[in-house]
C-alpha cells in the first residue's frame, strides 16, 4: 500500500508541535536546577496533548488531564495516609472510578485519575512527596497546555464556522472529482469525509453558534448534501445503469447546493 503524502493540515500541526515543544524546552531550562527530569516530560507530554487535530479535541483533552490529575491525585493522597503500599493501589482504583461516576465525571477523565493514583502510590518517591508532588506534576503539564494551545492559536487559527464552512466545500469538491472519474470503489473515503464534517458540524450545534444552523436555508442545505453523499456513495458501489441514475442524482443535488446559500 503506498503512502499518502501528509495533508496541509497535518504539516500545520507538526509545525505547530515542533514549535510549542521548542518554547516548552527552553522554558524547562530555564527553570534550572529546580527543575527535575521527569517535569521536562510533563511539560512536553502537556504541549503535545494541547496540540490534536482540532482545537476543540485539544481543550477536552487538556480539561481530562488537568481534572483526571487533580481528582486521582488528592483521592489517592488521602488515602495512602491511611493504607500504604500496594493495598492502596486497588482501593485507589476502586475509589477513583466510583467517586468519578458518582460526580458525572467522563470516562477519559477517569483514566487519566486511574493512572496518577497508580504513579503515585507504584513510586516510592512520589508516594513521599505524596500532595506536593500532585500539584507538582499538575503545575507543569498546566503550563504545557496552556504553551500548546497558545501557539495553536496564534497560528493558522481558524474560527469553528470557517473550518465548518472548508469542510463543505472540500466534500463538495471530492464529490465533483468523483463525478468526473469511473466509478473506483471509493465508497469508504466519501463516508470518511462526510463522517468528519457531521462531527465539525455537531460541535458547532453544541456550541454559542448553533443558531447559523438553526435557519430553514441551512437546513436545507444539509439535506442537499447528505443527498449528493448518499448517492455519490452508491455510484462508488453499484454497476450498471444505476450508475449513471446515481450521477445524475448526485449532480442534481449538488446544484441545488449551489442555489442555496448558508452552509451545510
Amino acid at each position: 500500500m503506498a503512502l499518502r503524502p501528509p495533508s496541509a493540515q497535518q504539516i500545520r500541526n507538526a509545525f505547530q508541535v515542533g514549535f510549542a515543544g521548542f518554547l516548552a524546552t527552553g522554558l524547562y531550562l530555564t527553570a534550572g536546577d529546580e527543575a527535575l527530569r521527569v517535569d521536562a516530560f510533563y511539560l512536553v507530554y502537556g504541549v503535545a496533548r494541547s496540540l490534536l487535530p482540532t482545537p476543540e479535541a485539544s481543550l477536552k483533552a487538556a480539561r481530562a488531564r488537568v481534572v483526571g490529575t487533580v481528582f486521582g491525585g488528592f483521592v489517592v493522597a488521602m488515602l495512602i495516609k491511611a493504607v500504604s503500599n500496594w493495598p492502596a493501589v486497588g482501593i485507589g482504583y476502586v475509589l477513583v472510578k466510583l467517586l468519578g461516576r458518582r460526580l458525572g465525571i467522563d470516562e477519559a477523565t477517569l483514566m487519566n485519575g486511574v493512572i496518577m493514583a497508580l504513579m503515585l502510590v507504584a513510586v516510592p518517591g512520589y508516594q513521599e512527596l505524596g500532595g506536593l508532588y500532585v500539584m507538582y506534576r499538575t503545575g507543569w503539564h498546566l503550563i504545557g497546555l496552556m504553551l500548546g494551545m497558545a501557539v495553536e492559536r496564534l497560528f493558522w487559527f481558524s474560527p469553528l464556522l470557517q473550518r465548518l464552512q472548508s469542510s463543505e466545500i472540500a466534500l463538495i469538491a471530492l464529490l465533483e472529482n468523483l463525478l468526473k472519474q469511473e466509478p473506483a470503489q471509493r465508497d469508504l473515503e466519501l463516508i470518511g469525509a462526510y463522517d468528519s464534517h457531521c462531527n465539525l458540524r455537531g460541535i458547532v450545534l453544541r456550541s454559542g453558534q448553533a443558531a447559523m444552523l438553526s435557519t430553514p436555508e441551512s437546513q436545507q442545505r444539509q439535506e442537499w448534501l447528505e443527498q449528493a453523499v448518499r448517492h455519490g456513495v452508491a455510484r462508488q458501489r453499484v454497476k450498471g445503469p444505476l450508475v449513471s441514475i446515481d450521477a445524475d442524482e448526485c449532480l442534481e443535488a449538488l446544484r441545488q447546493l449551489k442555489r442555496n446559500s448558508g452552509i451545510a
